[in-house]
């Protein structure tokens, strides 16, 4: 399929959302009820209504703040068990249960356990570590359990130190796709986190302010909130992205250097 060029791109993206707009607005005509669809125009209103409080700037700060503490989180638990996991089949074959279980437990029931076991405080933030850890756990361990057969056997010829052959063998292995994983684990972690906060109810967030709004049917309010979830969303997505294509251009591994030969290595 032939590549379109940056400003191509930008046109036919521009185009699918007009089109999205356009139907909207036509099914709200039809509808003719703003209680139950509100036209992109009463949308907009609310938005820029929201937008010009203090309370919206805060709501989107606690929210960021609360998802992206249980993402780092789950993130540096499933690098750290990933790499063990990695190292060891069975410290593999241990957490393999644990983790199939978190992934296997649909979200919403996993908001309303933690909701139980933590207090809708901590409820974003311990839901975003669930999403992320057996993401990340995965991802790392499969990479650095792919790592080349001859190049470990090579690596026990040569007798290179266990650090060694993590830095030389399986960082290079694992850290490409443990980036990718990352950045995808980060879009699921938002969408879960602002789910935990609508479950949750009665918090000063994005999450807390779409239930409200539902409460007392402030549609167009509720319309506006969800819109800064996903305009949010897609900001996340695109410096993700955009993070992403700048590490698999430059095609090194964070000590900058490629994956060595492991004689060349014995030899520093």
């Amino acid at each position: 399929m032939k590549q379109l060029s940056l400003k191509k791109q930008i046109l036919w993206y521009g185009l699918g959302l007009l089109f999205i707009i356009a139907l909207w607005w036509g099914i709200s005509l039809a509808v003719s009820n703003q209680v139950v669809l509100p036209d992109p125009a009463a949308v907009a209103k609310a938005f820029l209504r929201l937008a010009g409080t203090a309370d919206f700037y805060l709501a989107v700060l606690r929210s960021m703040a609360g998802i992206l503490c249980g993402y780092l989180a789950g993130n540096v638990a499933g690098l750290v068990l990933g790499g063990l996991s990695g190292l060891s089949e069975r410290f593999y074959a241990f957490m393999r249960p644990t983790m199939t279980l978190i992934k296997s437990t649909p979200v919403a029931s996993f908001i309303i356990l933690v909701l139980i076991w933590v207090g809708k405080t901590g409820t974003p933030a311990f839901t975003a570590f669930l999403i992320v850890l057996p993401v990340v756990w995965q991802t790392v361990s499969s990479g650095m359990r792919s790592a080349d057969r001859k190049l470990l056997e090579a690596a026990e010829v040569f007798r290179l130190s266990a650090g060694k052959k993590l830095k030389y063998i399986y960082v290079p292995e694992a850290y490409p796709v443990y980036v990718g994983a990352s950045l995808t684990a980060m879009g699921f972690a938002w969408k879960a986190g602002v789910a935990a906060e609508v479950l949750a109810g009665g918090m000063k967030t994005l999450g807390g302010n779409i239930y409200s709004s539902k409460i007392v049917l402030e549609i167009p309010e509720l319309f506006a909130w969800t819109f800064t979830v996903i305009l949010l969303s897609l900001v996340i997505e695109l410096c993700a992205g955009a993070v992403l294509r700048k590490i698999l251009k430059r095609g090194k591994l964070p000590s900058g250097r490629p994956s060595a030969n492991p004689g060349e290595v014995a030899a520093e």
